[in-house]
This record gives C-alpha cells, sequence and structure tokens, in this order.
C-alpha cells in the first residue's frame, strides 16, 4: 500500500543561468521577465512546473507504489484537456457507469503531476478541479540583474532571392541565480493521493531537470542548492519565507556577478529561524553543487550543520 504524505515541508531552490533566458515573456519580445522596480529577474512557477513534467515525462521510476503511474496529464500535446483526460482513462469513460469518484481516482493514481501540482478536467459527470498540494511562488534571483540585446546572423536569407542572411535577435542575461520558495501541504496531499515516493521524484526532477534544459536560451542552467524542511508529523506549521533568509554577499555591483564565483551565500537568518522552530521540525534535507559557497555571520559554513542532528543529504 501506497504511504501517503503526512508531513508538510517548505522547500527552497537555487538555479543559475548564465548567458541565458530562464523565462522569456512572450507579450514583450520574449525579454527576461524582470521587476522593474527592484531590477531583479522573475521566473514563473509554471517555467519550473514545466522543468518538472518535461523531466517525468522522460525518465521513469523503477519503483513505485502499487496502483501508482507516473504518466504525465499536461505533456505538451496539442489536445484539449478533456481529450487527454480520455485518452488516459478510456477504459472508465468510455463506460457508461463511470462515476466521478472511480474516475478521478483512476486519473489521480495515473498522473504524478496531478497528484503534485493539481488541474482542471472538465470531463462530462466528472469536472474535477483538483487543488495540488504542491505550490511555488515566482522563483526571483538573489540580485540585480541587467538583460542584454543580443544580434547575430541568422542561418539563412529572409526570402528565396535574398544575397544576404538576415539577422537574429534574441534578449538575456549575462547571469542570474534564482530561487523559488514553495509549500507541500500536507492535508491537501491526501485528497490527490500524494505519495512520499512522488514527493522524491519531484526532488529528482527540479534538480536533473534543470540540467537537462540544455536548450539555446537555457544552456548553462545548473542547480545549486535544494532544500527541503520536512514538519513532524500532521503537524499544521511551517516557518513561511525560508528563502528570504538567504542573501546573497559579493563584492562587486550585482549587475557585474558572472557565476557563483563571484559571491557567497550567507544563511545566518535562516540557520536561526530553524534552530528556533527546531521542536517542529522532523528533518532537513538537502542537496548542494559542491561549487557554492555557504557563509554563517561571514565565517564559511558547511550545510551538514543546518540543524544539529537533524540535517541529511537527500538521496537522488
Amino acid at each position: 500500500m501506497a504511504d501517503l504524505v503526512k508531513n508538510r515541508h517548505e522547500i527552497v531552490f537555487i538555479y543559475d543561468v548564465k548567458d541565458g533566458n530562464p523565462n522569456g515573456d512572450p507579450m514583450d519580445e520574449n525579454k527576461p521577465r524582470m521587476d522593474e522596480t527592484t531590477g531583479l529577474n522573475v521566473v514563473s512557477d509554471v517555467r519550473l512546473k514545466r522543468t518538472i513534467r518535461d523531466y517525468m515525462g522522460t525518465v521513469q521510476k523503477v519503483e513505485r507504489p502499487e496502483g501508482y503511474e507516473q504518466e504525465v496529464f499536461i505533456n505538451g500535446d496539442p489536445v484539449t484537456s478533456e481529450q487527454r483526460a480520455k485518452e488516459l482513462i478510456s477504459d472508465i469513460t468510455d463506460s457508461k457507469k463511470y462515476d466521478r469518484q472511480r474516475a478521478s481516482e483512476a486519473l489521480l493514481k495515473k498522473c504524478i503531476d496531478l497528484r503534485l501540482f493539481g488541474g482542471t478536467v472538465p470531463i462530462s459527470k466528472l469536472n474535477m478541479s483538483i487543488t495540488g498540494p504542491v505550490q511555488f511562488r515566482f522563483g526571483r534571483s538573489l540580485h540585480r540583474a541587467d538583460s542584454v540585446f543580443v544580434q547575430g546572423t541568422a542561418a539563412f536569407v529572409s526570402k528565396e532571392g535574398n544575397e544576404q542572411r538576415s539577422f537574429s535577435e534574441k534578449w538575456q542575461l549575462p547571469y542570474s541565480c534564482i530561487a523559488f520558495y514553495g509549500v507541500l501541504n500536507q492535508n491537501t496531499a491526501k485528497e490527490t493521493l500524494l505519495t512520499d515516493t512522488d514527493v522524491d521524484f519531484l526532488f529528482e526532477a527540479m534538480w536533473d531537470g534543470t540540467k537537462d534544459l540544455i536548450t539555446r536560451s537555457k544552456m548553462e542552467q545548473l542547480p545549486r542548492l535544494l532544500i527541503d524542511v520536512v514538519y513532524n508529523d500532521e503537524k499544521n506549521f511551517h516557518i513561511g519565507e525560508l528563502d528570504k533568509a538567504i542573501e546573497l554577499k559579493s563584492e562587486i555591483p550585482d549587475e557585474k556577478i558572472r557565476g557563483i564565483k563571484d559571491f557567497k551565500l550567507e544563511i545566518s537568518e535562516l540557520k536561526g529561524l530553524l534552530d528556533r522552530y527546531s521542536s517542529n521540525i522532523m528533518k532537513v534535507r538537502y542537496r548542494i553543487d559542491p561549487r557554492l559557497k555557504l557563509t554563517l555571520n561571514g565565517e564559511p559554513f558547511e550545510i551538514e550543520g543546518l540543524l544539529e542532528g537533524k540535517t541529511e543529504k537527500l538521496e537522488k
């Protein structure tokens, strides 16, 4: 029998991109999304979920709870939500006697992204509107970043008969280190049948899926730090805004940062919060790129000491 999630989780995920565009705005020349007031680069939660879905759709986990599958409901195919649902559970929806409970359970057990993020399925007699237990805020860079306009020569001429090739144009960021914050609500997880195995696969997809985004606009996009704070069983509590407790420190102006060698992440506030609420925390799990440098009150710090006796490496 599957082990349904019974713990609340708080998630911080930090990755970076060099000479790329982590999330273009199609309504604004596909420029990198920016907060014009603060100068921070912004990445939507939809972009992160797409990264996760793309990975899950191409990499199949061998071990999974009996009766569960790891299909992806939103797989990029040009179909309606209803068509996709009927395709996945045709044995049920083709029946004249199918009911909402049986159909929704079958669809949830089949699709891991519905168990994680929820969704809307407008099938007659079903009409599911699922609230996902895992939600992320928009990601924001930990420093100010400048977008630049880059022109080049295109591979082909613009039309037959032309002798000179046209120009290619794009907007990109020289560098951006982006932090995402998320919460997993264990109460909602029971409604979507989310399992602990699903959660582990989520973290694998966040880390390895980010590395798998080898496209022209997302080349050199690398995961740097993943922190998963697991609270005590059935505890309706989380600290909140843990991403705000991590501060990027650099000796050069923000806009001149070009890689992780140019800064360190100060985590004294984060450690202070975890220590203060340690009685509510079961464990803190992590993955880290060894090239990333952390400091505690300005001094070098190893992440294994984040919460005494409760910190462990997040295995793939």
